[in-house]
Formats: structure tokens, C-alpha cells, sequence
């Protein structure tokens, strides 16, 4: 059963489930990087790749702390050795043998309405979750593996309140970077307000973030003005006092950038509901002029 018939079942059987589908490398590796999935579903022998499934199942269990992962495959016997290794990552739902197209799809409809069960039933896992990945981030000794584990839980998090598809390291035609880019594509009247993006800077330094580092993500946030008038710098430290006399100083432009520290992201990790605290969050900052401490 290839991804389309997978992609059809679904539709057809569970219309309120999104689903996306990959059938190439390159589209694989970009959906497990790039896009937030509670539940993946994995072929294991891929013809004509570079990789095979179990691959793909060890990267998605490395940057996805979430996903479940359900195994397809009519060559099970053949990769048992390494089905046996990943079980003990916990991730495993279902490992499936491809079957007659009655009975296989209903064995996958049943895993994948198990695992979804599960995620939603128990919160505290996601906040455990999350916790996990920022004490990660916060306790890595090296710099450059620091900065992406705390892109990751930074994408995780904005992941828990609905944004579904968060692109990392984007770059313009000037080639400005940003660390993320969240298409607002959240139901919820709130963030409807707001453009079509919106923009994050991940500072992960032991340093304070000072004016220098606010004014070069305003530059970037004023040059997609047009497609986003909300930015977010969030922060593994603090933020100067500089820092905040500079986003003072722009309290009347025609986009808003709000700064995420320590207290802000212990408050989104433990709230009982991640989006409504953020904008609490928001809120705030732009009612009283308050920023980030």
C-alpha cells in the first residue's frame, strides 16, 4: 500500500485526521525536519533510496520526541534485527506485515487511532516532553549542538499550540537568515490577526541578548513586512535592559516582536493550555509595554 492509498484511506475513513504524505527521499527527510507529526507511518524496504526505513525511523526518533511510529513492510523477517534495537526506543505502536488490503488497512487505522489516544489522554507526557528537551538544549556543553537542540524544542513547542508547519533556517533574497518561520495557519480568531508568517530567532548563548541582536531581527522582521507583522525571540538566557529599551523604541511600527525568556517558557511548558498562555503572553507585552526579564 503506497502513501496516495494510505493518503485515501484516511480521508475516507478518518476525515478529521490531517495527514501528509512523503515518497521520495528528499521529500522525507524534509517532512520529519521540518513539519510537526503525532504519528508516522514507515515502510521499511525503499527501493532505489540511499536509505531505508529503519533509517528514516532512527531520524525520526532523534528529532521528533512526540511521534509514535507505526512499521510497514512485507519483508519483516528481514529487518527483524533492527526492528528489535529501535522497540526499545518506546516509539513502536504496530509493526505490520502488508496484508490483504481489507485487513491491512483496518489493522492501520486501529494503531494509528491507538497512538492518537494515548497522545491526547495524557498531557503531562507532552509537558514531561517538552521539559526534557529544554533541559537538553540548556545543558549542552557544545555550542553548535546546542543552537539546534534548541531550535528543535523551540519548534516543538510552537508545535503544541497548533502550528502544524514550522520550516527551519530560512534565508531571503538578501540573504538574511531566520532560525524559523511558522506559517499562521492555527483555527483560532486570535492568531488569525496576525499575517500569513511568523518569525522566530532561537538565542541559545549563556549571554544576555543585547540591542545589537534585537535590531538585526527587526531588520529581518520589517523585510517580510508584507507577510508578517509578528516576530518572537526566544531566548535560553536573558535579555539585556538595552534590549528592551530597543523594542521600546518601536512600539509604533506596524509589527510586534515579542521576547520569550527563562520564566515565559517555564510558564508555556506547565501551562494546561500552550497557545492560550501564549497569548496571555502576548498580551501583556504589548498592553503594558512589558517585555521579557
Amino acid at each position: 500500500m503506497g502513501a496516495r492509498n494510505l493518503a485515501k484511506l484516511f480521508e475516507n475513513e478518518r476525515p478529521n485526521i490531517k495527514v501528509l504524505t512523503a515518497s521520495t527521499e528528499e521529500s522525507i527527510e524534509h517532512r520529519i525536519e521540518n513539519f510537526y507529526f503525532n504519528v508516522a507511518i514507515v515502510d521499511l524496504r525503499m527501493d532505489n533510496f540511499n536509505r531505508n526505513g529503519i533509517d528514516f525511523i532512527k531520524q525520526i526518533i532523534e528529532v521528533n520526541p512526540f511521534a509514535r511510529i507505526i512499521i510497514m513492510s512485507a519483508f519483516i523477517p528481514e529487518f527483524s534485527a533492527d526492528i528489535a534495537q529501535i522497540f526499545a526506543s518506546g516509539k513502536i505502536i504496530d509493526v505490520l506485515k502488508k496484508d490483504d488490503f481489507k485487513i491491512f488497512s483496518k489493522r492501520i487505522l486501529e494503531a494509528t487511532d491507538k497512538a492518537l489516544e494515548a497522545y491526547e489522554s495524557n498531557p503531562a507526557l507532552n509537558q514531561k516532553a517538552l521539559n526534557d528537551l529544554y533541559a537538553e538544549a540548556k545543558n549542552e556543553p557544545n555550542a553548535y549542538v546546542k543552537g539546534i537542540k534548541f531550535e528543535n524544542f523551540t519548534s516543538f513547542l510552537f508545535a503544541q499550540m497548533g502550528f502544524p508547519h514550522i520550516t527551519k533556517r530560512v534565508r531571503d533574497r538578501s540573504l538574511n537568515e531566520v532560525d524559523l518561520m511558522l506559517r499562521n495557519e492555527v483555527p483560532d480568531n486570535f492568531f488569525s490577526k496576525f499575517k500569513q508568517y511568523i518569525l522566530v530567532e532561537c538565542k541559545n548563548t549563556e549571554d544576555a541578548v543585547d540591542k545589537n541582536q534585537v535590531l538585526q531581527f527587526v531588520s529581518k522582521v520589517e523585510q517580510a513586512a508584507a507577510l508578517c507583522n509578528l516576530g518572537i525571540i526566544i531566548a535560553a538566557s536573558s535579555f539585556k535592559k538595552t534590549a528592551l529599551d530597543e523594542m521600546l523604541r518601536h512600539s509604533d511600527k506596524p509589527f510586534k516582536v515579542i521576547f520569550l525568556a527563562n520564566k515565559e517558557i517555564a510558564r508555556l511548558i506547565y501551562a494546561s493550555d500552550i497557545a492560550e498562555e501564549f497569548k496571555n503572553i502576548i498580551d501583556t507585552q504589548v498592553k503594558d509595554n512589558y517585555i521579557a526579564s
